[in-house]
């Protein structure tokens, strides 16, 4: 997960650099399109079956979804720093919480709401909205970006029912990249000599990354591997001195802290949740706990 990370963070370096001379939608295209052929290598070699998905119409509106997130995250990437944009991203998982309730019948309970609600208060540390903040258009599309991830992540969760990992995402990489790729047209810009070298990087390290996330979710659960997409932040914090010689604020960190520390809190306390309806499960096979009993 820590290697999956850094391949994800590299690749969003890339993304960063090309959206500044590029259209987002044009840079979504080439991440799709540097993707795909990775997919389809790998469907062929593993079963042509999964090509075929049992929800269309769900991938279809997933597709587009995924469309409105990465141009989101594009105009992101264009305003602001990788760390400052992390920072709003990691309240997507938080959201994913609140939204789970309503939408898959998964309540969160109390506490779990007062965490989400807590971890919210950072979003407004790092905006600053009421001062010399980030509050502005770039900060908009990172807000924009977070909600349609959040919709997309529970729509996934419904196609997960039938539809494999790699189907849905060969589908989400080739519905996003034709309907890119059409709308990026008007605004095409050709490919200048010296920006080979990112668009090489940004598909070389998306395809490891998601080869490595993979792997990370095949061999350990949620609850172990999920905290480590916090990295993000350190590489972010590296890249962004590096490259463009920035260091994130006092307020980015203790927006960001505080973002974490709710996102883990929440994990942390799935993962009891889970253990005692094992224990509850194990102690009387015949019985059937309400896991509304123990959820608080």
């Amino acid at each position: 997960m820590l290697a999956a990370v850094l391949m994800l963070s590299t690749m969003d370096v890339a993304f960063k650099v090309l959206v500044e001379t590029y259209s987002s939608l044009q840079v979504t295209f080439f991440r799709c399109a540097a993707s795909l052929p990775l997919f389809t290598v790998w469907i062929l070699a593993t079963g042509k079956a999964q090509f075929k998905t049992a929800y269309p119409m769900g991938q279809l509106i997933r597709g587009v979804i995924g469309l409105g997130m990465l141009y989101s995250v594009g105009e992101c990437f264009r305003e602001l720093q990788l760390a400052d944009a992390y920072a709003l991203f990691f309240a997507a998982p938080l959201l994913v919480t609140l939204l789970s309730g309503p939408m898959l019948g998964e309540p969160a309970g109390l506490v779990r709401i007062l965490a989400c609600v807590f971890g919210f208060s950072g979003v407004l540390i790092v905006l600053r909205p009421s001062g010399e903040g980030l509050m502005g258009y770039g900060a908009v599309m990172g807000l924009v970006a977070v909600v349609l991830y959040a919709l997309s992540s529970i729509l996934l969760r419904r196609l997960g029912h039938k539809d494999g990992t790699v189907t849905i995402a060969f589908w989400f990489v080739a519905l996003v990249g034709l309907g890119s790729g059409l709308l990026a047209i008007p605004d095409w810009r050709p490919l200048e000599r010296n920006d080979w070298l990112w668009l090489i990087m940004l598909g070389v390290s998306g395809a490891l990354g998601q080869a490595l996330i993979t792997a990370a979710f095949r061999r350990a659960s949620v609850a172990i591997v999920a905290p480590f997409d916090y990295t993000h932040m350190i590489w972010a914090v590296v890249y962004g001195y590096l490259l463009w010689g920035y260091l994130p604020g006092l307020e980015t960190w203790i927006g960001g802290a505080i973002l974490v520390a709710s996102g883990l809190f929440i994990l942390y306390r799935e993962r009891r949740l889970m253990m005692k309806r094992t224990a509850l499960a194990l102690a009387d096979p015949g019985g059937s706990p309400s896991q509304g009993s123990i959820r608080k």
